[in-house]
């Protein structure tokens, strides 16, 4: 999307923004002149949900924190749906439409169209049926058109649900006890009617309403209380009964002793079992050291060691001294006898340190303590066998009490279910019971009143409808913007079509396209100077790139309308003319009335010049027209022959000028280009350059004869 050519829509036709925009302002302001005012009444509900003094029992405990603002904002939005409900404004209606039609001259509004036709008795059978539906608190609907069209009355004065709804606001004020109604209208004893009766019917239909609510709870439950009350009685005599029938006093204090006297005769038992083990390991102990002769020193387990070598000292001395008498005594022989006697003292005392208690005593000991070990061991075993025998009465007694156990708890829990369902039961009958009495009363705290006119919005709605008329104006100029595929200058042509641009050429009003009087004697009017100076630089550049090429044809062809196509090459034409050259222009049917205005002959046919004919030259250019009659060059003559005529043109004139038919991809153009060296194109400003145009278009920028793109005709801002 292009910002700027949006801009430029907005600028171009910004006069039509502001003429628009004082005129919205201008009707908005005699429409609105005559605005009837606006009285607005208000009433105010207290529902008592957030006032303590009338929480006598609120049902709220089980709640915290956030659950207790969702609860309380439900219960107001709850009120707020049910005062909008049809079955609530439908009777506001009738109450409306009853008060104006009892009462012509007191009405709220002048009576419609639909009230005027009826006569007196219609209007009284009207008001028994409002009456009647009003005491059955019946809805209004469409379909409550019959002989009389009760419905349409109520429409046609504007009491209708949908036309109330539209000024009725109900809304409950943030962190108060209130919910506000309010009514606007032309009326402010309309507004104040409103507002008081349906605050007023609501308060009695919704009390009412919850009362007999309650009151079909209340006898709901009761039956149900009652039922449940039987199933709970019943369950408690099966429990009774069944421990009368077996004999069971009280089996869950009774099964606890017996398992804990189980218990503690089976710590009992491996306590005794535990001693057993000791003495059985002690005796064990005693009766190897009472069996070994060699493992105990104190048992005189080493003594026969010592005495075997105390006597065989004994007998080396008795040896010794034999020899030492019979050797008739040798001092060598008595050192022996001294030594033995020394080894015998030393073993002697040595066995005497060693053995301080006599054996026997020790051996005596351990007799005993066998004996004694003996003793404790029977004790153990008969002791755990008494245990044994307690603990199979214990638990004969445990098992045999285990059946009455289950029946007992099965009893016990059905019981126990069904007496929790009576309270449940119980508890919700008191509840409801107690809302009954003391639950939600809506108050009408506040009535509404007569008031003041509310502040005029004359200057809102006219600011609005400026801001609007605004707001229309501008998108329709940015649709027009984003549709419009026109291009009106060089720049946007150079953008769409990436191509070269030699020039641009303004705008000539069509009362002011006259050739002669544009290259006349000089003038004031500005347009024509900056016009023709556009087109000597134009003619300049033109005469430069075919002087630079040694050529002396021009072709021009273009995209948009001929008639303007064909003002640019006319006054291209004549600004070379200008130049004193000799100018030849071939052209179509569109050049003759401008011709005609310049006193130019445009009788002189292509086919004659192509047969041979001689060219009339003419001040200041001369034209052939170069209407083929629907053939081609190359069906006329050869190439040959064409090239020869062509180059006897460019010998005789300084400029040929050949305006072509416009872009297309037909075979005529490019046979006429075939002998031009040179071409431009010609395109009109504001005419609209499509996908396809533009992809057809692409192929010149690559063409060596193609010269570039003259603009014309555009508009300056």
């Amino acid at each position: 999307m292009n910002i700027q050519k949006s801009l430029d829509t907005v600028n171009r036709y910004r006069w039509i923004i502001i003429t628009i925009f004082i005129l919205t302002i201008i009707a908005g302001f005699f429409v609105l002149r005559n605005l009837p005012k606006d009285y607005k009444s208000e009433a105010k509900l207290s529902t008592g949900l957030l006032d303590p003094s009338r929480q006598l029992a609120p049902d709220r405990a089980s709640y915290t924190g956030p659950d207790i603002i969702i609860k309380l904002n439900q219960q107001f939005s709850t009120i707020m749906d049910i005062m909008r409900m049809p079955k609530n404004i439908s009777l506001l209606s009738y109450r409306l439409i009853l008060h104006d039609l009892k009462d012509q001259k007191g009405t709220f509004k002048p009576w419609s169209a639909e009230v005027k036709v009826l006569t007196d008795a219609q209007r009284q059978e009207a008001i028994g049926l409002f009456e009647e539906r009003l005491g059955k608190k019946q809805v209004l609907t469409p379909l409550d058109n019959g002989k009389i069209k009760l419905y349409q009355i109520v429409t046609s004065m504007g009491y209708d649900e949908k036309s109330l709804n539209k000024k009725l606001d109900i809304n409950h004020e943030q962190n108060s006890d209130f919910i506000s109604v309010a009514f606007t209208s032309n009326n402010t004893l309309l507004s104040v009617f409103v507002v008081n009766t349906l605050s007023n019917d609501f308060i009695n239909n919704y009390s009412l309403e919850q009362i007999l609510n309650k009151n079909t709870a209340i006898v709901v439950l009761d039956s149900l209380l009652k039922k449940k009350e039987a199933v709970m009685n019943n369950r408690i005599k099966q429990v009774k009964d069944y421990k009368i029938r077996n004999g069971v006093l009280n089996l869950d204090k009774q099964s606890q002793i017996v398992y804990q006297q189980i218990t503690d005769n089976e710590n009992k038992r491996n306590q005794a079992l535990i001693d057993k083990q000791a003495a059985q390991a002690a005796l064990k102990s005693v009766n190897e050291k009472l069996a070994s002769r060699t493992s105990d020193k104190y048992l005189g387990a080493e003594v026969i060691e010592d005495n075997r070598a105390i006597i065989s000292i004994k007998n080396k001395i008795l040896a010794a001294e034999d020899n030492y008498l019979r050797n008739g005594y040798k001092p060598a022989d008595k050192k022996i006898v001294d030594s033995l006697q020394l080894l015998l003292s030393a073993r002697l005392i040595r066995s005497n340190d060693q053995y301080v208690s006599d054996p026997l005593i020790a051996k005596q000991s351990l007799v005993q303590r066998r004996i004694s070990l003996g003793v404790e061991i029977e004790k153990a075993t008969a002791g755990i066998g008494d245990i044994d025998r307690e603990l199979a009465k214990l638990n004969a007694k445990f098992t045999g009490m285990v059946p009455f156990d289950a029946g007992v708890q099965n009893y016990e829990q059905k019981a126990d279910v069904a007496t929790r369902e009576y309270l449940e039961i119980l508890a919700r009958y008191n509840q409801t019971s107690l809302d009954k009495n003391i639950g939600l009363r809506l108050q009408l705290v506040q009535e509404g009143i007569p008031t003041l006119p509310e502040s005029s919005k004359k200057l809102i709605y006219m600011a609005m409808s400026a801001i609007a008329s605004l707001a229309i104006c501008f998108c329709t100029l940015f649709l027009i913007s984003v549709l419009d595929r026109s291009v009106n200058n060089g720049a946007e042509l150079k953008s769409a079509l990436i191509a070269k641009v030699i020039s641009e050429l303004d705008y000539i009003r069509p009362d002011n396209d006259n050739i002669a009087k544009i290259w006349g004697t000089p003038h004031a009017e500005s347009e024509y100077t900056v016009f023709k100076n556009q087109l000597r630089t134009l003619r300049f550049e033109l005469d430069n790139m075919l002087f630079s090429n040694s050529q002396k044809v021009l072709g021009i062809t273009g995209v948009g309308s001929a008639s303007a196509q064909a003002f640019t090459v006319l006054n291209l034409a004549y600004a070379f003319a200008q130049m004193n050259k000799k100018v030849l222009l071939i052209g179509n049917q569109e050049f003759i009335p401008a011709l005609q205005k310049l006193k130019i002959p445009a009788d002189q046919p292509i086919r004659a010049v192509l047969q041979g004919a001689d060219i009339n030259e003419n001040k200041p250019f001369a034209f052939i027209n170069n209407d083929l009659d629907g053939q081609s060059l190359l069906e006329i003559r050869d190439r040959e022959a064409l090239s020869g005529i062509f180059g006897s043109i460019s010998s005789r004139f300084d400029l040929t000028i050949v305006a072509l038919d416009p872009l297309t991809d037909g075979a005529e153009n490019r046979e006429w280009i075939s002998f031009i060296t040179l071409y431009t194109a010609i395109f009109v400003a504001g005419s609209a350059l499509h996908d396809k145009q533009k992809a057809a278009l692409a192929p010149l920028n690559a063409d060596e004869k193609f010269a570039g793109w003259i603009v014309s005709g555009v508009k300056q801002k």
